[in-house]
């Protein structure tokens, strides 16, 4: 093996990933824990709660990826979460600039967020691309192949998710009308982010055969939606029809094949290992 690939996390961005943990967790702590305050301890009001709820959960799972960046020996474990996180940041930084007038820019919270998201569109590609060669592209010793259909069936998803999220943000008015809360332009395109994060997620870790380059992944969208649904029951005023809607439907089914994939694995590393 390349004395080069040994598959480490550089030094650098450890320690970009330990700077951005505490931010992610302090906006997971206003928005899913107090999303009434977001008008004075955020960077703007978000209406109604499920939307900040939403987002701070989306925040304490990127939290995850990134606790692990800080952690973890092995760069492929988080490498796939990466190229994800860049496209929400792209997503963030255009939905700023054409809403600008949303903004009070003399408030301080949103001067962090024009900051974070003025700087982390590159940032984090770069870390990515500095990082990349370390990868030697081999399983772990107890690693397992993740099945085919798993891969196809995340990539396909990936791709749908994509889509969906490119179309909402340059028509978001088409995602305000289907969407089971109430959504503004602003939120629209904030939410049409947060899913080009998932789209372009399944496409990249859909393309891993290595478990292992999954489990973090997984962990991070799993430990977000499970919060989402936690929001929804608690806040279930503000969806429109009910919490019986196709929205978490939908996500509780990925949630139930996101376990089922998760323990199958993970079973298989313990037999393994016996």
């Amino acid at each position: 093996m390349d004395l080069l690939q040994d598959d480490r996390i550089f030094r650098s961005t450890r320690i970009v990933a330990a700077g951005v943990v505490p931010i992610l967790v302090l906006a997971f702590l206003i928005l899913a824990l107090f999303p009434e305050t977001s008008g004075t301890r955020f960077a703007w009001e978000i209406k109604p709660d499920m939307t900040a709820v939403f987002m701070g959960a989306g925040y304490l799972g990127g939290a995850l990826l990134f606790v692990h960046t800080v952690i973890g020996q092995r760069w492929h474990r988080v490498a796939p979460g990466f190229l994800p996180v860049t496209s929400f940041t792209i997503a963030m930084m255009l939905a700023t600039a054409l809403h600008w007038d949303r903004f009070d820019t003399s408030h301080f919270p949103f001067v962090l967020w024009l900051i974070l998201y003025a700087v982390t569109p590159f940032l984090v590609p770069f870390l990515w691309w500095l990082n990349r060669v370390t990868d030697p592209g081999t399983p772990e010793p107890d690693d397992q192949v993740v099945p085919s259909l798993a891969r196809w069936s995340l990539r396909l998803l990936g791709a749908g998710l994509l889509l969906f999220a490119i179309i909402g943000f340059l028509q978001p008015e088409w995602i305000i009308s289907l969407w089971p809360w109430t959504l503004s332009l602003l939120t629209a395109r904030i939410l049409s982010g947060w899913f080009a994060l998932l789209g372009t997620g399944g496409l990249v870790i859909g393309r891993e055969t290595r478990w292992s380059s999954w489990r973090v992944g997984l962990q991070s969208i799993g430990l977000w939606h499970v919060l989402v649904v936690v929001g929804a029951v608690v806040h279930r005023e503000d969806f429109t029809h009910g919490l019986f809607n196709w929205y978490l439907i939908s996500v509780v089914i990925v949630l139930v094949s996101m376990v089922v994939l998760y323990l199958k694995m993970e079973y298989g590393r313990y037999q393994q290992n016996v």
